[in-house]
């Protein structure tokens, strides 16, 4: 990852401002987030609960007394997956072994920023994707995943890879037939939550993939597939996605890049209040809230140069890890106050590999065989807020 990271900080530093990339943003003063044109409500903002919060708890309600599959006192299962490239094989590894185990639930809502947005659809959708994540995270190396576009992305473009081939793989995976089946399973009250930045403004936005399958709208595939690369767009190493959006029926475009940037992992919106939210909503059960966090918590120590790129560097990485923490922190506050159950994993401390690329496909497949050993054999989830065990510094 450390090399990705100096392609991030070289370009920030070397390069800001130069693109020959047309743009319509949405002027200074329009600051509300804009519609997606044919479909209306599909998004909110991250850090706020949603204006019409209450009215989507309804539907909510509505769609699961008409399940007839549905115990509103069964237990309430919610997974959020966190950000992490190439990392994200660990979650992939933890689902298909949690299934081998025999005690995977099915979630009520499924949360995903990042590589965890590229995993979150098929742990919506099933044990029966256990064989698709595991494709995507132990297949493909980066010369599958990305084109390098190094010196006309640096001159003129809006970032140094071109995405494309991961953009193949996905719709590889995820076709038109699992869009279908999203939108059944969103008929049954269930929820598949994505999360992006939008770069203009600093802003989290949650997108409701469910809504969108739903929509019947002619681009509803297309507009999933750019949300879920969105989430994953590393400012400066992956394309962003510009959204067209339209601000009192006038068109504009909106620049989103990886939801990592504003937050690494999520269960709703900020300061909503969850537990109003699920009695709205009909659902009466205890609440469960697992969290995959595709990373390490433990301080990635080393005695750092005297040089400003090293410097950089480590400070990227420790911002990254911080933010982490908090969201995991905050998580851990909102399950006490809500009266949900607490569970969370992460890569062990003692994972000895380290990754020799961007995406290293020997790197994945032993992470994803630790994660899947651990899982079946019933994983030892944390109870408790991170623990932090500090190694010793590294050269």
């Amino acid at each position: 990852m450390k090399i990705l990271h100096l392609i991030l900080l070289l370009t920030a530093i070397i390069l800001t401002g130069c693109s020959t990339v047309k743009r319509l943003p949405a002027p200074d003063d329009l600051c509300a987030l804009g519609d997606i044109p044919g479909m209306p409500g599909v998004r909110f903002w991250g850090d706020e609960p949603p204006p019409n919060n209450s009215k989507r708890m309804a539907i909510i309600r509505s769609q699961i007394m008409g399940d007839t599959t549905y115990n509103p006192d069964a237990p309430i299962y919610a997974l959020a997956i966190s950000g992490g490239g190439q990392h994200g094989a660990f979650g992939a590894g933890l689902l298909a072994g949690w299934t081998a185990s025999g005690s995977r639930p099915e979630f009520r809502m499924v949360t995903g920023i990042s590589t965890g947005a590229l995993i979150a659809p098929f742990a919506f959708l099933g044990p029966e994707y256990d064989a698709a994540i595991s494709d995507m995270y132990t297949r493909f190396s980066t010369k599958d995943i990305l084109k390098q576009r190094l010196v006309g992305g640096l001159i003129a473009g809006d970032s140094v890879t071109d995405n494309t081939p991961l953009r193949d793989i996905l719709k590889a995976y995820f076709t038109p037939r699992e869009m279908q089946r999203l939108a059944e399973e969103h008929a049954r009250g269930r929820r598949l939550f994505v999360g992006t930045t939008h770069l203009d403004v600093q802003r989290p936005v949650i997108w409701d993939i469910g809504t969108i399958a739903s929509s019947g709208a002619p681009d509803a595939y297309e507009l999933i597939i750019d949300v879920l690369l969105a989430s994953t767009a590393i400012p400066g190493a992956f394309p962003p996605v510009y959204f067209k959006v339209e601000h009192n029926g006038i068109e504009y475009d909106e620049l989103h890049v990886d939801g990592g940037v504003t937050t690494q992992v999520f269960i709703g919106p900020m300061s909503l209040n969850i537990e109003d939210a699920l009695k709205e909503s009909g659902q009466q059960g205890q609440a469960h809230v697992y969290i995959i966090m595709n990373s390490r918590i433990t301080p990635d120590a080393a005695h750092i140069k005297p040089k400003t790129v090293p410097i950089l560097t480590q400070s990227l990485l420790t911002l990254l890890r911080a933010q982490g923490l908090g969201d995991m922190y905050r998580i851990y506050q909102d399950a006490r106050l809500n009266h949900m159950l607490y569970r969370a994993a992460y890569i062990p401390e003692d994972f000895p590999n380290e990754p020799k690329e961007l995406f290293d496909a020997e790197y994945m497949s032993k992470l994803f065989t630790l994660a899947y050993n651990r899982a079946r054999a019933g994983y030892p989830w944390e109870t408790d807020p991170p623990k932090i065990r500090f190694q010793p510094l590294s050269e």
